[in-house]
């Protein structure tokens, strides 16, 4: 190779270390300055009644807390919905037992199987919507632990006029299996300083996941939950639409913590992996310039191309940088877990790999089901592989 192309790759190496560098020292100064903000709740005059919807899929670990804190929020008119698809899912049983624990409370159960779209979260919330009827809307995933006062916190924030929905960031709790611990960090480490530098720059441009708080009136405004059936990313767009309303939307300071329930390594990487192909279809430019969240293994392969000293101190700086993050994180933020800097190497690798797949390829892997993502962030669904193979398909006894 001549000296030109050793040049370049010296250039390259250069261009991305100070690149993945300047994005780690804003991310640690994003999580330095975290506090957890109480909204004004002196303010609000009075407490508007809130339908929270919980759909369910399957008896996950430590549900019971999870739907638990739910029971126990300090909030004076709230009615807890949950929806199943089939009478026999053993998320019933949970919820149940905490019924009986907590008779006084306001509880509806919902069993529906009808489909709505390709998105099944959205079908089974478009089906408990009829038993909803309370201005106030929140969602939560089935895996999001909340404390007592999440619901006021997001009734006041709600209470200004412009405000069209409240989002949270979120945390991974590890369930035991290295999965779930490579998983948490995952959330932690990369997700959660990522969202604080995007907030930080562009404000809050959509929602996350996990729990979402909406007026009623503004939902159907959007068109209801009718118009993100068909998006695996229902919760982002849906925060797009309330800002294309004119509205704004707000951020809880406050992270809810979620269960990482993954048991192997594989099952991890394909969740990570329709993740992070859900991204570059929703958010194409976002998706190319997160490689500087996860840099080294291209940093490693450019230095044995080109070994310098300078590409060496690089690395070792920006390794160094990634270690003091993931003790940050776990110091300034709750429900972040043990800091574990000795892991952060693997992770990254693991991290790069999942970035490096979801390059190419549109199909994905949600419940058994695999989808192939449309351009504008839909998914259209190509089989279901809990289904049994056609008769056609199936070996001829005896063969």
């Amino acid at each position: 190779m001549d000296w030109l192309s050793w040049s370049a790759v010296s250039v390259a190496l250069g261009i991305l270390a100070l690149s993945a560098l300047a994005y780690t020292v804003l991310a640690l100064w994003q999580v330095h300055k975290f506090r957890v903000a109480s909204p004004d709740l002196s303010a609000v005059q009075s407490w508007p009644a809130i339908s929270v919807l919980r759909p369910l899929c399957g008896a996950e670990p430590r549900l019971y807390e999870s739907l638990k804190s739910f029971f126990e929020q300090d909030y004076p008119d709230y009615h807890l919905v949950f929806g199943v698809r089939d009478r026999s899912d053993p998320a019933m049983m949970v919820v149940e037992r905490l019924c009986s624990e907590f008779p006084d409370r306001a509880v509806t159960m919902i069993v529906d199987a009808r489909v709505h779209g390709a998105n099944l979260k959205v079908s089974n919330l478009m089906n408990m919507m009829g038993a909803c009827r309370h201005p106030l809307l929140v969602i939560a995933d089935s895996d999001v632990f909340a404390q007592a006062d999440t619901l006021r916190r997001m009734a006041a924030m709600l209470a200004q006029p412009k405000v069209g929905a409240v989002t949270c960031v979120y945390t991974g709790v590890e369930t035991g299996s290295l999965a779930s611990k490579l998983g948490a960090m995952f959330i932690n480490d990369w997700f959660l300083p990522s969202a604080l530098v995007d907030v930080s720059l562009n404000g809050v441009d959509g929602c996350y996941g996990p729990l979402t708080a909406i007026r009623r009136s503004v939902l159907d405004d959007i068109g209801g939950f009718s118009s993100l059936a068909n998006f695996l990313a229902e919760d982002n767009r849906m925060g797009r639409m309330v800002r294309a309303q004119g509205l704004t939307l707000e951020l809880d300071s406050l992270p809810v913590p979620t269960m990482v329930n993954a048991r192997r390594v594989g099952d991890l990487l394909r969740h990570e992996l329709r993740w992070a192909r859900t991204v570059r279809s929703c958010r194409p430019k976002d998706h190319v310039l997160s490689l500087v969240m996860f840099p080294l293994p291209v940093l490693l392969a450019l230095l044995a191309l080109d070994p310098t000293w300078g590409g060496t101190g690089a690395i070792g700086l920006h390794l160094v940088l990634r270690m003091m993050l993931n003790v940050a994180v776990r110091d300034k933020i709750p429900a972040t877990g043990q800091a574990a800097p000795l892991w952060v190497p693997l992770r990254e690798c693991l991290c790069f790999l999942v970035w490096a797949l979801s390059l190419r390829g549109n199909i994905v892997l949600w419940r058994g089901t695999e989808y192939r993502l449309v351009g504008d962030g839909s998914v259209v669904p190509v089989r279901d592989l809990r289904a049994p193979l056609p008769q056609k398909l199936l070996p001829e006894e005896g063969a």
